[in-house]
């Protein structure tokens, strides 16, 4: 299975993404648990010029897929979340062989979990149409949820999906568990009995404690960054507060520091 030998970065690798949490999270999260810093490429208020006007096309041309999120290591570019996650978590040994299947349906589940929250959060779909709605349209989207989190806890060996160590689908599944928490609780009115999951709630714990996240924890990607697009969102996380979104940046993000 393995298609390049498994090492360490030899330069620190860029993650390219919105300045946002949304899918650049579990990117970053399992960049951080490796120890390896990074480059923290966040496109912001200034994305057409920055992202559609400048950078895309640059990297079009090195991967015709391109989009966000994507990775650049030395001369390889990856692109599409599950591709990103999967890249790092062999690149960076973390994923395991064995576990390779299990993994990956994993987090298929877990961006079909999202796909569908993704609803409700922005405006698009007209499932959602303003924040008004909001409330309403969270208790109706947790009702189809708790079938995304029933398959995904039956999925948990434990503590985390694959046993002892998380692997690459741990980090989208703690960031989805954490924003449907953060929705529940910052949002009037609505209530869900995450106690009906208690795998998912000990990987969720677990994840929390792990001392190679601590940093991470502490930073502003994970404290005040927006859940979803600031631009477009009708929910954006309490840490958010009214920002601001900002212009693009391009951080060295050292786990270790």
């Amino acid at each position: 299975l393995l298609l390049f030998a498994l090492a360490t970065m030899t330069e620190p690798c860029t993650l390219g993404y919105h300045k946002i949490r949304g899918l650049g999270a579990p990117c970053r999260m399992l960049l951080c648990f490796s120890g390896e810093p990074f480059y923290n490429k966040a496109y912001a208020g200034d994305l057409k010029e920055e992202w559609f006007a400048k950078d895309k096309p640059a990297l079009v041309a090195r991967n015709s897929y391109i989009n966000l999120p994507y990775v650049i290591d030395g001369d390889t570019v990856v692109t599409q979340s599950n591709s990103v996650l999967l890249y790092l978590g062999r690149k960076l040994a973390i994923d395991k062989d064995a576990d390779f299947f299990a993994n990956h349906q994993a987090l298929d589940q877990c961006m079909d979990l999202r796909n569908d929250l993704m609803k409700i959060v922005y405006p698009f779909s007209g499932v959602c149409k303003d924040k008004a709605d909001f409330p309403a349209a969270l208790e109706r989207h947790l009702k189809g949820a708790a079938g995304h989190f029933g398959k995904l806890e039956q999925g948990v060996r434990g503590p985390f999906l694959c046993g002892a160590a998380p692997q690459s689908a741990d980090f989208h599944l703690f960031e989805m568990v954490d924003q449907h928490l953060a929705m529940v609780d910052q949002t009037d009115g609505v209530d869900f009995d995450f106690a009906a999951f208690p795998k998912l709630a000990a990987l969720h714990a677990a994840m929390k404690a792990l001392p190679e996240l601590a940093t991470y924890f502490k930073s502003p990607m994970y404290t005040s960054w927006a859940f979803n697009n600031a631009m477009f969102t009708h929910f954006l996380g309490a840490g958010y507060g009214d920002g601001p979104y900002g212009t693009t940046s391009n951080e060295l993000f050292d786990p270790k520091a």
